[in-house]
């Protein structure tokens, strides 16, 4: 990925680090031995991908009721399940459209464990009130760790999370922009198409979004400071 994708700020740099992607020689290798019927690779892109999938779905729910569900939800082993029928067809051209293919049925997934569990509660309300009880709901692991000690897991935590809010709360155009660029890597002339403007017009789209972006992460961090 181009060095200018990504965005000209510290803390901004730490928490839209790549390091939590493969690179895209793994990710299309692992895809080929996937579509090939391998599910251990499958699993293992999945993931490679799970800290980058959950980010960019909790961020397109916004401030929605599902949102707050999503945080709770084993986006891996969910999407494995509804990749893996649909897997053989795809044809991905680029590492960063897969992630966004993954991104898509991530997406699906919540929205329909939020329909099954409002059904579920719906069922379960009728029990209650025949003075039964419910047995077998469905249960949601969290995300796994990614790995660091407990004090820079945290702050790297909640600095991604400073971030996503904040991409959250970008107009849709700026939003987009950002999650393609530097969150999926997608390369300029994809945008561009995706956008429906040219690429110069793309990327100035990109440099308004992060001038909006740093304005905001710079006052709630200042904030933080001062309390």
């Amino acid at each position: 990925m181009p060095d200018d994708s990504m965005p000209p700020h510290d803390a901004s740099q730490a928490a839209l680090s790549f390091n939590d992607l493969p690179a895209p020689a793994v990710s299309l290798a692992l895809l080929a031995k996937a579509q090939a019927g391998d599910r251990e690779a499958l699993h293992d892109l999945l993931t490679r991908y799970q800290d980058r999938l959950h980010r960019i779905v909790s961020i397109q729910l916004g401030g929605s009721k599902l949102r707050r569900m999503h945080d709770s939800l084993d986006v891996v082993q969910d999407t494995f399940l509804a990749a893996l029928p649909k897997i053989a067809e795809l044809r991905p051209r680029s590492p960063s459209s897969l992630l966004r293919w993954l991104a898509m049925i991530a997406l699906h997934q919540v929205r329909d464990a939020y329909d099954h569990q409002h059904a579920q509660k719906r069922d379960m309300d009728r029990v209650l009130q025949d003075g039964g009880s419910v047995s077998g709901q469905r249960r949601f692991d969290g995300i796994a760790s990614t790995g660091n000690g407990p004090a820079e897991e945290a702050e790297l935590a909640e600095l991604r999370a400073l971030l996503d809010n904040e991409v959250a709360r970008l107009p849709e155009d700026k939003r987009r922009v950002v999650l393609l660029r530097d969150y999926c890597g997608e390369a300029w002339e994809h945008i561009a198409e995706e956008l429906h403007r040219d690429q110069g017009a793309a990327r100035q789209l990109h440099q308004r979004a992060w001038i909006r972006l740093r304005g905001q992460l710079r006052s709630v961090l200042e904030d933080r400071r001062t309390d």
